[in-house]
């Protein structure tokens, strides 16, 4: 019985790595291109991390459109209050 590993190539990162710099990749704070290049290399070769990015792109859009929502004039009330308290 053989014990067969694939070699990653010496740019290519792991998940880990991917992970780590995800959230700074989807806020566009990650300006390497080379950077860019092994994030999205591995996005488009990795299913889990790429559900993952996928995910998260979508819960960061769902909540930019609902912090354009206005609260109900009456919640702002009871939260004037509630803070005139403290």
């Amino acid at each position: 019985m053989s014990d067969v590993t694939k070699e990653r190539h010496p740019e290519e990162i792991g998940c880990l790595e991917a992970i780590e710099a995800l959230y700074a990749y989807l806020d566009g704070e990650v300006t390497d291109p080379g950077a860019i290049a092994r994030i999205e290399h591995h996005l488009g070769h990795c299913r889990s991390c790429y559900s993952r990015t996928e995910m998260e792109r979508t819960l960061t859009t769902h909540l930019r459109n609902s912090a354009r929502s206005r609260a109900p004039e009456e919640l702002q009330a009871r939260l004037r209050k509630l803070m005139d308290r403290f």
